[in-house]
């Protein structure tokens, strides 16, 4: 809620509902995903997501607001799970194919620790997930980490490339003009909104 460039936008209509609902009503429709938990911080601001979240019935885990990676870590003490699916909140066309994917690459696959959109083949912006190994939020010491990683949580595993196990996720047919699929400021919901109203 405290975006600088659109302050509120997760609750801002997109295509008939706020664009929070849109990705988590897309990570609901994976069938192996056993439990959806929006994260968001502690600060006043977001209050207004969290009532939102909370009347849908939606469940929700607050935690700092800087040190994204420690709200992640009590996320995972509070809710214990192997995997991690993490996503922006400024995608609210994210296709479940592309969550799926990465989804069903990292589960029961041993020999990787972290499944990502980020290399290639390269996903549009907008179509992107990570799915983290648990173990390996909990484990990561907070003294280790820049102020970076505290906010973006996974560049630490980018950067450490030779102690995690790496894995981009399969090719899929997204069938979408090539172009930036996120919101982050008003006009790029207005330009969404061009494309995609007529279609949804």
């Amino acid at each position: 809620m405290s975006s600088t460039r659109f302050p509120g936008k997760v609750l801002t209509p997109f295509l008939g509902r706020p664009v929070i609902e849109h990705i988590v009503e897309t990570v609901q429709s994976i069938d192996s995903i056993g439990r959806t938990v929006v994260l968001t911080s502690e600060d006043g601001t977001d209050d207004p997501l969290v009532q939102h979240l909370e009347s849908a019935q939606y469940e929700v885990f607050r935690g700092p607001l800087l040190n994204v990676f420690e709200r992640y870590q009590l996320a995972a003490r509070e809710y214990p799970a192997s995997w991690i699916l993490r996503l922006c909140a400024d995608s609210p066309l994210l296709s479940p194919a592309v969550v799926n994917e990465v989804v069903n690459q990292g589960l029961g696959n041993e020999r990787c620790d972290l499944v990502t959109t980020r290399f290639s083949p390269p996903f549009p912006k907008g179509q992107n997930a990570e799915l983290i190994r648990t173990q390996c939020i909990l484990e990561t010491p907070n003294e280790v980490l820049t102020d970076f990683d505290r906010e973006h949580v996974t560049p630490w595993f980018y950067r450490n490339h030779d102690t995690y196990r790496i894995v981009n996720a399969s090719a899929v047919d997204l069938n979408l003009p090539k172009g930036d699929y996120t919101i982050d400021t008003p006009e790029d919901l207005e330009r969404l909104e061009l494309l995609f109203g007529t279609d949804h």
